[in-house]
């Protein structure tokens, strides 16, 4: 009597069985033509953000190369291997399909130069070792005062007020910093700048550093229209600065 249901319910298990075979054969035979075709082999890796580190370098680092299928590229592996560059502070790659490769960085942008070992070292912002530098690179000053110790290039560079040091580049501007030479800072915490013509300005603490510096800016500028020679200017007073010139 039960005879006939159960051989119905055998065939439709039977039946279910070799359906799921040939799902996974047809994943399978995917998975397999995606992973073989010539259609998804890489042909181009495209950098893109990069102004300090070649491409070149960056496709080299990142182990990704011409050739490879693009499923078989790591993706993770390669972004943790470009994110060691000393210039690189963010990284993203992405596949683009059929067979092009992305490689999207942001660079960290030198603002400052500081003394290790005997060497001058950029900076950025955040007081990461970039490179090795030089003295005589536009908008990049020398900070003194300070007494640093840096582990080597892809580390933060540790010193007494050296965050402060690089908040007061930062919020002087471009067009300022590009006009200095040396940012010292004294014993108290006291900030003098000097220009690349040797023009001191007595910033005083590190407040209202924007304001005393559009100050600076103005002087310099009409020290250039002009003829006269300064010694030194004092911001140590926001509202009451000095200027001192030569005799």
């Amino acid at each position: 009597m039960v005879a006939g249901p159960v051989r119905a319910v055998h065939k439709k298990k039977k039946f279910i069985l070799w359906q799921s075979f040939f799902l996974i054969f047809i994943v399978l035979l995917a998975a397999y033509i995606l992973l073989q075709s010539p259609i998804f082999t890489i042909s181009k890796i495209i950098v893109q953000g990069n102004n300090k580190v070649t491409a070149g370098e960056i496709v080299q680092v990142s182990g990704i190369v011409t050739g490879m299928n693009i499923f078989k590229a790591d993706l993770h592996t390669a972004s943790a291997k470009v994110n060691v560059l000393p210039m690189i502070k963010g990284v993203n790659i992405i596949r683009n399909f059929p067979d092009n490769i992305i490689i999207k960085v942001v660079e960290r942008v030198p603002v400052a130069l500081v003394v290790v070992d005997g060497k001058f070292v950029e900076l950025d912002a955040e007081g990461y070792y970039l490179r090795a530098g030089s003295a005589a690179a536009t908008g990049l000053p020398v900070v003194t005062g300070i007494n640093v110790q840096a582990a080597g290039p892809g580390k933060k560079v540790k010193g007494k007020e050296l965050d402060v040091a690089l908040r007061v580049v930062q919020e002087l501007g471009v067009q300022l910093r590009n006009s200095l030479s040396e940012v010292h800072v004294g014993n108290v915490g006291l900030i003098t700048l000097y220009t690349l013509e040797g023009i001191e300005c007595q910033l005083g603490m590190p407040e209202n550093v924007a304001v005393k510096g559009n100050y600076f800016l103005q002087v310099i500028k009409e020290l250039q229209a002009g003829d006269k020679n300064i010694e030194y200017v004092d911001f140590s007073i926001v509202n009451s600065p000095v200027v001192k010139y030569k005799d």
